[in-house]
């Protein structure tokens, strides 16, 4: 199976940290990100996986899914990681041609990779799924329904607060109650279900497992397979004042820099991404008709300064702030399978070994798999099949840490 972290295409992660009151021109910031989960009303929890409309006239190429599969698109209600608000999200159900399993058919909850951060980039928007359509099919293929969230602010449908980009808890929430919105839609899916996710997608499907214990009340996970996920990219930040980014790191770091910005109001972009970086920035983290050319003539212009810190205080800023991001920070409830590439110039796998090894200190069940010689952009190849296979049959676990 092809699991793409499908290019670099950009999104504007607008402030959901900065409120603006509506009698008022003061700005009032948030209070400062920790681990511990904001507090959530008792009707936005209650209001968890509600679905507020939905529709079969989808825009998805069908005939590259298995025959006989429906779909549909649906608006459901998640919280914010942030700010604990309710949350209005989008997403997509594909379902499948035959009989299901005695007990209802499993789920699997897909996690995209990076495609945007603005409105307007949500791969539910798109007929090919921004690229991932290949991945739905083959889940479908072994009769599993596919539940595909596009994460909070990223669609164009549902006036929600900005994508906070690599923010665990959102990207958690937003896996998570998108299985509840599809029993929802279906309830004769079960209630066992399964994360998987490629880059910005696997960081989202391991922190929907960590998170799983607290959050996940109702529902059954039984593993978590992350392909190339970015668990932890801080270190890119020592990277861009080396001028030692890779060519996939630099079409990122627009997105790390404005990711970071819509939740931390003391990360300012300009301290960061200067030069024609800077200046085409709005183009290059977004998903409009423009960005591709303004990736064009970034590609053809930049400067190894470009994205070289105004000063030591502002990229310790982004340091820290990628650090609270980072995964592991506690115990994960399910199985977990890891396939990262040793060749990987987007995600170091020296990165990804660190944060394994964190995991296997909780004393997480990790199966860890390094595929030499690949990248950023991998195929797993039939040992995912299994894997997934035997979590939703109730077998022993493997666990190499």
């Amino acid at each position: 199976m092809q699991l793409s972290a499908h290019g670099w295409r950009g999104a504007l992660a607008c402030a959901c940290a900065v409120l603006v009151g509506a009698c008022s021109t003061s700005v009032v910031e948030p209070p400062a990100y920790s681990t511990t989960p904001p507090t959530a009303s008792a009707s936005a929890l209650a209001a968890r996986g509600t679905v507020l409309s939905s529709t079969t006239d989808t825009g998805f190429d069908m005939a590259a899914l298995p025959s006989g599969t429906t779909a549909a698109t649906f608006v459901y209600n998640s919280i914010s990681g942030v700010t604990g608000e309710s949350t209005e999200v989008t997403g997509a159900l594909f379902v499948p041609s035959g009989p299901a399993q005695v007990g209802g058919r499993p789920v699997v909850a897909y996690a995209h990779g990076t495609v945007g951060i603005e409105p307007g980039c949500a791969p539910t928007e798109t007929a090919d799924l921004a690229g991932d359509t290949a991945a739905v099919a083959r889940f479908l293929e072994q009769g599993y329904a596919v539940v595909y969230t596009d994460y909070q602010g990223l669609s164009s449908r549902v006036d929600a607060p900005a994508h906070p980009y690599l923010e665990p808890r959102t990207a958690a929430f937003d896996v998570i109650d998108s299985v509840r919105a599809v029993r929802y839609l279906d309830p004769s899916l079960s209630t066992r279900w399964l994360a998987a996710g490629t880059s910005q997608g696997g960081h989202a499907a391991w922190a929907a497992n960590e998170f799983d214990d607290s959050y996940g009340d109702g529902l059954d996970l039984v593993g978590a397979a992350v392909v190339v996920p970015a668990l932890d990219i801080s270190p890119v930040v020592d990277r861009a004042q080396e001028a030692t980014l890779s060519e996939g790191q630099r079409a990122l770091y627009p997105m790390i820099v404005e990711g970071a910005a819509a939740v931390d109001p003391a990360i300012e972009p300009d301290d960061h991404l200067h030069g024609v970086i800077g200046e085409k920035s709005s183009a290059l983290i977004s998903c409009g008709p423009g960005s591709a050319p303004a990736r064009v003539i970034a590609d053809q212009q930049w400067q190894p300064g470009n994205f070289k810190s105004s000063n030591s205080d502002a990229a310790q800023q982004l340091t820290g702030r990628l650090q609270e991001y980072s995964l592991p920070k506690a115990a994960s409830s399910a199985p977990i399978l890891a396939v990262y590439g040793g060749a990987d110039d987007v995600v170091l796998p020296a990165w990804t070994e660190v944060a394994l090894g964190r995991a296997c200190g909780f004393g997480d069940t990790v199966l860890r798999v390094r595929a030499e010689g690949q990248g950023h952009t991998l195929t797993p190849g039939a040992e995912l099949d299994a894997w997934i296979a035997d979590r939703f049959a109730g077998r022993p676990a493997p666990d190499n840490c």
